[in-house]
């Protein structure tokens, strides 16, 4: 049985939140004098809140998919599917374009995304920042790379909620980051070559404006 994740949103933040809300009150009535019971109901109240916040942030990510989903409008040529299994992971979107090349969009709400000089820790391909310089969290590129890896695909970051738009490619990766509207992800699938020779970074390279 396929649970609604609405349902399943409701449930765990009515769950942390009654957590935190017990143990508050717990810890209130029953907690002066006896410090055990203040730590056991200071750090009951802090896993609640952690079941909430994760339960929002699930929820909002969530949303954020449905939406840009029901306005894009792809080539009806093309094959779309939604929430493809990968392995461990499920991609929002995977598109087979009519020529036969693949491509795997994960759709994230990163607010902003640049290529840092620096490699990450595991990895000698330099990784996406924030504007504060912080790498992007969670990760969105290692199931990303590993799901396409899985369907001989090209690996695709989408970024809706980027006001500037633009497609974003580095010469040490063949990750392509498309910021904007369904419009500018439409947009670089269609102009996606299967080899890309000499890619740029998005900060100080070329930018394929769409």
């Amino acid at each position: 049985m396929r649970h609604n994740p609405l349902v399943n949103w409701l449930a765990q933040l009515l769950l942390g939140l009654g957590l935190a809300g017990i143990s508050l009150q717990v810890g209130l009535i029953f907690g002066r004098g006896w410090w055990q019971v203040a730590a056991g109901c200071a750090v009951v109240g802090l896993v609640g809140l952690a079941i909430a916040a994760r339960a929002e942030w699930i929820e909002r990510r969530r949303r954020l998919v449905e939406r840009s989903r029901a306005t894009l409008a792809l080539p009806t040529q093309w094959s779309v599917k939604f929430d493809k299994r990968l392995g461990g992971w499920t991609a929002p979107l995977a598109v087979i374009r009519d020529d036969g090349m693949r491509f795997v969009v994960d759709i994230q709400g990163f607010k902003s995304a640049t290529w840092s000089p620096a490699p990450g820790k595991e990895s000698s391909v330099p990784q996406l920042v924030n504007e504060r310089g912080r790498p992007l969290w969670p990760d969105p590129l290692s199931p990303l790379s590993k799901g396409a890896l899985a369907a001989s695909a090209a690996p695709v970051l989408w970024l809706p909620r980027v006001a500037e738009s633009g497609t974003y490619r580095h010469r040490d990766t063949p990750l392509m980051v498309v910021t904007g509207s369904p419009r500018d992800l439409k947009l670089a699938l269609q102009s996606a070559r299967r080899v890309t020779a000499n890619a740029t970074s998005p900060r100080d390279s070329e930018q394929q404006e769409t």
